[in-house]
């Protein structure tokens, strides 16, 4: 069956400072503000109206992740399959402007999906302001007590492929009607939330001035770079402002062959497997492991 998602469509995350972490996205990174408010601020890198969006909340959290659907027929089977699936429906309507329609789903640990038809493109290809300029904001790995049941979810609501995955589904990457190695991933943790989110861009080159712009403000790498054996993409990663972990990546693999059979390899004690993990061998450190920013709405709760 053809995924019936295109690509990722954008990201929402409360921080308890969201214009500090829009400066880094914009300083670091190299996207652009579009929209700013007291409590919000949007950024997108490319012509869509927003990729990232960061509201004021009581912790760093989750909120929100946006799945381009690639046809409005698409989004209508999602909502059928969450329902076949058992999958909770939240909305029907679409949360943003510049979408015509929309289901919005959470998977059984709470993560929320909104399957979408492609956000307006209404923005300017080309900006000014500092950083590499990203391509976009590419890809989203996720945290799950239960990896193997949140990637079979998936699977189910959105018909997303499965790329990848580590014998014990330690980690999981699965694939959008784009072909690309994954749009969503996830890694197994001791609760549900966020492990990281990707910016793409154009070239290797780009990640010496990423790396450049962390020492004005004396802060360090995370990880990186490097190359991981799964999607054969160059990596670096950093935290931002609000300890998100931010990955710039370039080169993904894309798969073009829908049936192409699952790669299935062994992660390794604490991920310990170069080939999978960093083709160039350096071992993830021990923050990049355990890194975990929560759910917002459970974040909520233990605020409470």
């Amino acid at each position: 069956m053809r995924p019936l998602i295109q690509r990722l469509g954008y990201l929402v995350v409360d921080a308890i400072d969201p214009h500090a972490a829009a400066r880094d996205t914009v300083n670091i990174v190299g996207a652009r503000i579009v929209e700013e408010g007291p409590d919000s601020v949007a950024l997108s890198s490319n012509q869509r109206h927003a990729e990232l969006i960061i509201r004021k909340g009581t912790a760093n959290a989750l909120v929100r992740c946006g799945l381009e659907a690639t046809s409005a027929a698409a989004v209508e089977q999602v909502r059928a399959n969450c329902e076949a699936a058992g999958l909770r429906i939240l909305s029907t309507e679409p949360s943003l402007p510049g979408i015509e329609a929309a289901v919005t789903f959470a998977t059984s640990e709470g993560h929320v999906f909104e399957v979408h038809t492609p956000m307006s493109a209404d923005r300017p290809a080309r900006y000014h302001g500092p950083g590499a300029h990203p391509r976009a904001l590419d890809h989203v790995n996720f945290t799950a007590v239960d990896p193997r049941a949140w990637a079979d979810e998936m699977q189910a609501a959105c018909g997303l492929l499965l790329s990848e995955r580590t014998t014990g589904y330690e980690l999981a990457w699965l694939r959008a009607a784009d072909g690309r190695h994954h749009t969503v991933a996830v890694v197994k943790s001791h609760s549900p939330g966020i492990h990281h989110m990707s910016w793409e861009f154009p070239s290797f080159d780009d990640f010496k001035n990423l790396a450049d712009a962390l020492i004005p403000d004396a802060r360090k790498l995370t990880w990186g770079p490097g190359r991981h054996g799964a999607g054969d993409n160059l990596f670096l990663y950093f935290a931002d402002s609000a300890d998100f972990l931010i990955e710039c990546v370039a080169e993904m693999e894309v798969i073009d062959d829908e049936a192409a059979p699952v790669r299935i390899s062994a992660a390794g004690e604490n991920l310990s497997n170069w080939r999978v993990v960093n083709q160039w061998g350096a071992l993830p450190p021990t923050e990049w492991v355990e890194h975990h920013s929560p759910l917002a709405a459970l974040a909520e709760d233990r605020a409470a």
